[in-house]
């Protein structure tokens, strides 16, 4: 076993939950992957991705969210653990997270009125106010009871299956949480609409008789919904004495509804929001609820520093740490950080594109930085890529995350490389998303990359135009073209007038007081609310038809929420308004609904429309077609995540 840094003692000490000793304080939660079958049938894919954040070196890995009831279904992809039927297939990654050292335990769940099933229920016939309204019908007393009996019958299969302990999902608003908030349980006459805690009390008490007092129960739950009339801490906290004295072994504090959604899913947006606070928000309410208990109190939330994490240990805030996303960009990171390699951590960059945006979409889980991410049973980790027989010169143009990621793959399997640029530094595009300070990761992405750039020798000629010339003397013998993208300018009258967001990002143009973007996908409305918020300025952002509709669910409640960035700095968002002209004074739009005439005042015009691709396509004209590889922006504009996939894939063929 590898020492321990002396920096990271505290996380690396082993907990006594229950009759349970985990043995470190690394939390691996529940993140709905949606690897499983359509009725919830574990796969080698499942089974392979935790085995691989086990061997990671997490002291407690959760088993994802498990089903109890078919009616309660929350994924498309979610587990099952309702019937016997699933016990076999589920011991198998029981088996294997046990194998590599960590111990195991799965979220028991019930979506109630979130459910994605035809007829939906909950403890009242009360839907969201925002998001995935549904028409609940409200549970019958006998029905709750028998719930209670399903949560304590999917524990049992789990303890049967080699689980070490079993989480209670009480929060997210899914049902346990429905029946503890005042806003989802309203007009109940029965002893749950009396004591709307009764619930959670029952399940983790049934729970411990069926499976034994010693068999440890953790509940997730909720310290804040973070709307009016629902949960606060105030009332997180007394829920949190019944609970200690229902038997429960381990607390683990988050928040949030789906109306709150943004919360339950921090982005980018949220972290820098809450940058102020010191630490993450979760966390705070997890010391709030550490103050009445003695249990054990986990937390987290968009943690990634192993330095905080470690300092909310020593202050004695949490007892435990979960640590999500950030184990799906690198199941590393906690061996990396117990020996002390946190430079080689690579980082989460809380962009939402490859886990919840796809979770969203209903598809299974990447990332946008971790390609094996979901092809660990092809790959275990970068040490089972297969290394070449037969090793080339591989001239790689662009230094762009796509070409960055096809060298790095590349000279692992044993090619030569060779990168050519033609800006000052590397990070192509990145360094232009990278300037907000919520975009920070983004920055710590191309840090990273520049040291594994160094660690692995890789050449990089910087400050060159790449031409046909240049593929006749390097003479590689595959060629991966990733020279990127550039914005887009609209085709209107007096357009001369208006300036691209690049420049406005590299500080290349002086922005005045009133701005117009003409563009409301995520490029625009980013660049709209870092100008408000950093700078100060009056934002009007045009779009076609909707805005922000490229953007993930979780970050789109960031800025339309109720008191969302949108209203916290008076962002002027005119949907279905094409702008048709740029002026000496500003913008003409026109009102596509009414075809109303306007005229927007502005002292800069900003155009955030997209981007295009910028290909040479004489660029390997000479070579043959398979060994030239076209990726990331230079194929078509898209993300980071497609940028990296593809540049990992190329290598992959190469």
């Amino acid at each position: 076993m590898t020492k321990v840094d002396p920096r990271f003692k505290k996380l690396f000490e082993p907990i006594q939950l229950g009759s349970l000793t985990v043995p470190n304080r690394i939390y691996m939660p529940s993140m709905c992957v949606n690897y499983c079958g359509p009725d919830g049938q574990t796969n080698y894919q499942e089974v392979a991705y935790f085995e691989a954040r086990a061997k990671g070196g997490a002291g407690l890995i959760t088993i994802d969210y498990s089903l109890i009831s078919p009616e309660g279904k929350g994924m498309q992809g979610q587990k099952g653990l309702y019937d016997d039927k699933f016990m076999p297939d589920f011991t198998r990654v029981v088996d294997v997270i046990k194998a590599r050292g960590a111990k195991a335990t799965t979220q028991l769940h019930h979506a109630g009125l979130n459910a994605m099933v035809e007829n939906c229920v909950g403890p009242s016939a009360i839907t969201n106010r925002r998001f995935f309204i549904t028409k609940p019908r409200a549970l019958a007393t006998e029905e709750v009871e028998e719930l209670v009996e399903k949560f304590a019958d999917a524990a049992l299969r789990g303890k049967n299956c080699g689980l070490d302990m079993v989480e209670v999902h009480a929060t997210h608003g899914y049902l346990v949480a429905q029946f503890l908030s005042p806003r989802y349980n309203q007009g109940r006459n029965d002893k749950y609409g009396n004591d709307r805690a009764l619930f959670a009390v029952e399940i983790v008490q049934r729970i411990k008789e069926k499976c034994g007092a010693d068999f440890p129960v953790a509940v997730r739950l909720v310290g804040d919904e973070f709307e009016p009339g629902g949960i606060d801490i105030e009332y997180a906290k007394g829920v949190a004495k019944r609970l200690e004295l229902a038997g429960a072994d381990l607390l683990h504090v988050t928040g949030g509804t789906y109306d709150t959604i943004d919360f339950i899913v921090p982005s980018m947006y949220r972290e820098d929001e809450d940058a102020d606070l010191g630490f993450y928000r979760f966390i705070k309410l997890g010391s709030e609820i550490k103050k009445v208990v003695n249990t054990p109190v986990a937390s987290g939330g968009l943690l990634e520093d192993p330095v905080v994490a470690e300092r909310v240990l020593e202050e004695g805030l949490v007892d435990m740490v979960f640590i999500g996303k950030q184990l799906i960009a690198d199941p590393e990171w906690p061996n990396k950080v117990r020996s002390g390699r946190i430079e080689d951590i690579k980082p989460c960059t809380a962009c939402m594109d490859g886990c919840i945006g796809r979770i969203f979409q209903n598809q299974y889980t990447w990332c946008c930085v971790n390609p094996i991410n979901g092809f660990e049973f092809r790959w275990p980790n970068e040490d089972a890529l297969p290394r070449t027989l037969n090793s080339k010169k591989v001239l790689v143009v662009g230094a762009g995350p796509a070409g960055l990621e096809a060298a790095r793959v590349c000279t692992i399997r044993g090619h030569k490389v060779k990168i050519i640029e033609k800006g000052p530094k590397i990070g192509g595009a990145i360094n232009i998303a990278a300037v907000p300070s919520f975009r920070k990761r983004m920055r710590k992405l191309v840090d990273w990359y520049q040291r594994q750039m160094d660690n692995l020798g890789i050449e990089i000629q910087l400050n060159t135009e790449v031409d046909e010339s240049t593929i006749k003397k390097e003479k590689p013998d595959a060629l991966v073209i990733a020279t990127g993208s550039e914005s887009v300018m609209p085709d209107l009258p007096g357009i001369e007038k208006a300036v691209i967001m690049d420049d406005v990002y590299l500080g290349k143009v002086e922005v005045g007081k009133r701005v117009v973007i003409i563009g409301a996908g995520r490029l625009g409305m980013d660049t709209g609310y870092w100008l408000a918020k950093q700078y100060g300025k009056e934002v009007t952002i045009l779009a076609r038809r909707t805005a922000g509709a490229d953007i993930d669910p979780a970050a789109m409640s960031c800025f339309f929420n109720p008191g969302g960035l949108v209203e916290t700095y008076k962002l002027n968002i005119l949907t279905n308004t094409p702008a048709t002209a740029v002026t000496d004074k500003g913008v003409e739009a026109v009102d596509a609904l009414t075809g109303e005439l306007k005229h927007l005042a502005a002292d800069t015009v900003i155009v955030a429309m997209g981007r295009k691709s910028v290909l040479n396509d004489k660029l390997g004209a000479d070579m043959e077609e398979e060994d030239v590889h076209v990726i990331g922006d230079a194929q078509a504009p898209r993300r980071v995540m497609e940028a990296i996939h593809e540049g990992f894939f190329a290598a992959m063929d190469i």
